[in-house]
């Protein structure tokens, strides 16, 4: 649909409520409204699907004031339906579509306050705040404590690619590259650091065959995690061009990195060769998480499986796969979706002794900066209020989604943190705060680094 075709609609929704602002006054409240009610999901990606939410909030409701003790999920992101409605209102006036006087009457109609303009809801002329965007921070910021650049210090120029972290004890780390046979066999690297302030080499684990004999398929190494036993788990992303198809797996190996097993993803995640079904290209499971019974493991496509929408892009956001596995069977037990934002993926999955899900997106914008810029973030993850999607071949686009709260922005630090792609937790501090680490991939290129990133959650 056209911005110009989305006017119709629009004009209706603007129609009613207008027409609400001049007979609702001092609507009641209504005591645990929704309490109990699932939220509704909501993507917005574009003028129209602002007005689809403007258009919907009206829908089924016998009483417009409900719409502010609604909860929305706007992008995965929960927030409350005064807080939707703000932000979609702000949304349209942004896009040019909505003017203030309609913006008054739309408010008015729905909070009752018919005549007084906008207000902070206490009858002060002072403006209200701007609601939160699709993604706004809702959990404490984590602190940033370090930037270690490895790429000026590194004994070897093919120590790069490094694509997944994890801490095998305190001090002590296990960094796996996605280098592809190219710089050197399938790998990963130990590192100690004492402080997280530095991080040094000590040691290489080279992954083969059940025969001992080195990978000669292709493997596109991404996420790797200490299993309880000592064994390694790690994630191969797949490939999905025609002729060439690579199932997406997982990988168990012994500590010294001896294939044990393959754990299969669910048949609709692997490839047709046509991008019709299926991971795009390069595009599957890079983020996994290991939860604290050591029984689950909880992987996330890089992006959206093509029957279930449109790829990530700087212009679309993506709805991908969160698949939970019971690791003793490799048998998938629930699925769900979660919308990551436009020009981004999801690439490192991390979860605490709660069971809580931190998520690392990250992308590369070409026209930020002089060369390019990569934006980054976590997120803390919400599954409960998710559909199980699992045995869907295809999403409709209406599932109730994971719910993210944004827990670091890494614009936020200058310069721009380069190719962030894993994430793994540190020894905690005195005052029972965690460090997390994250680690860049320079894809063995001049023009990017190896960086060690340290952050403190609170």
């Amino acid at each position: 649909m056209s911005l110009s075709s989305s006017r119709r609609p629009m004009r209706a929704a603007v129609a009613v409520a207008t027409s609400l602002s001049l007979t609702v006054a001092g609507v009641p409240a209504v005591a645990n409204a929704g309490a109990h009610a699932q939220p509704r999901s909501v993507a917005i990606t574009s003028p129209d699907d602002v007005v689809r939410v403007l258009e919907g909030a009206w829908t089924g409701s016998n009483n417009p004031a409900d719409l502010l003790r609604q909860e929305f999920d706007i992008n995965g992101v929960k927030v409350t339906g005064a807080a939707a409605l703000a932000g979609a209102l702000g949304a349209l006036a942004a896009f040019g579509a909505v003017s203030v006087v309609v913006i008054n009457a739309i408010v008015n109609a729905v909070t009752g306050n018919a005549g007084k303009g906008l207000s902070s809801g206490s009858g002060s002329s002072e403006p209200s705040k701007s609601a939160p965007a699709p993604g706004e921070q809702t959990h404490p910021q984590a602190e940033y404590i370090n930037r270690f650049d490895f790429t000026a210090v590194r004994p070897d120029k093919a120590m790069g690619g490094f694509s997944g972290i994890d801490q095998v004890k305190p001090g002590e780390y296990l960094v796996i590259s996605d280098d592809k046979n190219e710089h050197g066999p399938i790998r990963a690297y130990r590192f100690t650091s004492p402080d997280l302030k530095t991080f040094t080499p000590a040691g290489e684990i080279h992954f083969t065959r059940p025969d001992g004999s080195p990978y000669t398929e292709y493997i596109d190494a991404e996420e790797i995690r200490v299993l309880p036993n000592g064994n390694l788990l790690w994630t191969t992303e797949g490939k999905a061009k025609r002729g060439g198809v690579v199932p997406p797996q997982i990988i168990e190996s012994t500590a010294d990195g001896k294939e044990i097993r393959r754990i299969n993803t669910p048949a609709y995640h692997v490839p047709d060769g046509r991008e019709k079904r299926g991971i795009y290209d390069n595009n599957g499971p890079e983020a996994m998480a290991l939860l604290a019974d050591g029984r689950t493991i909880v992987t996330v496509e890089e992006n959206a499986l093509a029957q279930d929408g449109h790829a990530n892009d700087d212009k679309h956001s993506s709805l991908n796969r969160v698949t939970f596995y019971d690791l003793e069977s490799g048998t998938p037990t629930k699925e769900y979706a979660i919308r990551v934002n436009a020009g981004r993926g999801a690439v490192s999955l991390l979860a605490d002794e709660k069971d809580n899900l931190y998520l690392l997106e990250r992308g590369f914008f070409k026209n930020l900066g002089k060369n390019g810029e990569n934006k980054a973030e976590i997120y803390k993850l919400d599954v409960s209020g998710a559909d199980n999607v699992l045995g869907t071949e295809a999403l409709a686009g209406s599932e109730r989604t994971v719910a993210k709260q944004l827990v670091f922005d890494f614009s936020t630090v200058k310069p721009h943190p380069d190719n962030v792609e894993g994430i793994a937790w540190g020894p905690r501090d005195a005052d029972g705060r965690r460090p997390l680490v994250a680690v860049t991939d320079d894809n063995f290129s001049g023009k990017q680094a190896t960086l060690f990133h340290t952050l403190l959650l609170p």
